[in-house]
């Protein structure tokens, strides 16, 4: 199955690197766009609006991890995959913290980068299906921007409208502050972890029958916060 309608936008400067890579992906069909260094795929990626990018860790002007940063701060969810030679555990964690989707070490095979490659297009596929979600008596809809408990709408900030989204979409799931931060607020953001706990607090305040002892959005002592599921 061909791929001419996806673009997928390599940032590497090693030739080699960008000769497989191109030769695997356009002999699936895929449309490429090569830059060499950070700030030419900064400067570029509207202009190319890619379905996924390709990064290297290790560039002429700056590392992967910090225009991973600079990308979600600007909320771009375009989906990347991190090239690196680099594999031990603390750098996989860094590169997936600072905004990495998946993580391919170097050397690879084409058979795993190209299994790589069509999974993280198929999770976004599938996760751009997802624009009304449904939690016990929370419903959230992206394209309308409206939220309703128990069939009664809730007037939400865009901030807890977007932290609500985030939790919701990982229901019954611990999420830290950090990353609550990181993904509701950019990666440049330079707030602190109260920012999340007054929101959480407006939050509770427009859904809880008892703020004051939630059910529904439950503080995990020194982990950060979930949103509980139905009990049944």
């Amino acid at each position: 199955m061909k791929n001419q309608s996806q673009r997928i936008m390599l940032v590497d400067d090693d030739e080699t690197v960008i000769e497989t890579l191109e030769f695997n992906l356009k002999r699936q069909g895929f449309d490429t766009k090569v830059f060499r260094n950070g700030q030419a795929a900064l400067s570029g990626i509207d202009a190319v609006s890619p379905d996924l990018i390709i990064l290297d860790w290790m560039l002429p002007d700056m590392v992967g991890p910090e225009i991973c940063k600079i990308l979600r701060s600007r909320s771009v969810e375009t989906p990347i995959l991190m090239l690196t030679g680099r594999s031990t555990p603390n750098d996989v964690a860094e590169g997936l913290t600072a905004g990495a989707d998946d993580y391919l070490g170097k050397p690879f095979s084409s058979v795993e980068l190209l299994a790589r490659v069509q999974a993280l297009l198929r999770r976004v596929k599938g996760a751009g299906k997802r624009t009304r979600m449904t939690v016990g008596d929370l419903e959230l809809d992206e394209d309308a921007r409206r939220v309703t408990h128990r069939g009664i709408d809730v007037d939400l900030s865009p901030k807890e409208f977007m932290l609500l989204r985030v939790l919701m979409l990982n229901v019954g799931k611990t999420m830290s502050t950090e990353v609550l931060l990181n993904q509701v607020w950019g990666y440049d953001f330079s707030g602190d972890a109260k920012t999340v706990a007054v929101h959480m607090r407006w939050l509770r305040q427009k859904l809880e029958e008892d703020p004051k002892n939630p059910l529904l959005l439950e503080t995990v002592h020194r982990l950060g916060y979930r949103l509980n599921p139905p009990r049944v």
